[in-house]
């Protein structure tokens, strides 16, 4: 298993009022982030506490719900058009047996 990095000293932790570089590497909400920044695209790997993360991460989840909804949403226009057309041919199919059956 990967050593826990410790944090850098000079910040208090406010759940354990102690430096953050004697308790956050004993603490379960001390975790590792890998991917890209929201805003900035920036590759991030870096060790923090799961509560620093919450805005950033609330910020991907955003835009993730945004575009699952943007692709919903073109899914359902695709769907809506499609089924039109199929209404307008089977439409079509049956005024041409009408007409058919009439001249008979």
């Amino acid at each position: 298993m990967a050593q826990i990095p410790h944090a850098d000293k000079g910040l208090d932790c406010p759940l354990w009022k102690k430096d953050m570089s004697q308790v956050c590497h004993a603490c379960p909400w001390w975790v590792q982030i890998r991917g890209k920044h929201p805003q900035s695209e920036e590759e991030i790997d870096r060790w923090g506490c799961a509560i620093g993360w919450l805005p950033m991460l609330l910020v991907e989840g955003a835009q993730q719900t945004r575009q699952a909804g943007a692709a919903i949403e073109s899914f359902r226009n695709e769907m809506v058009h499609g089924q039109a057309a199929f209404v307008d041919a089977i439409g079509q199919r049956g005024e041409l047996r009408i007409a058919s059956s009439e001249s008979e």
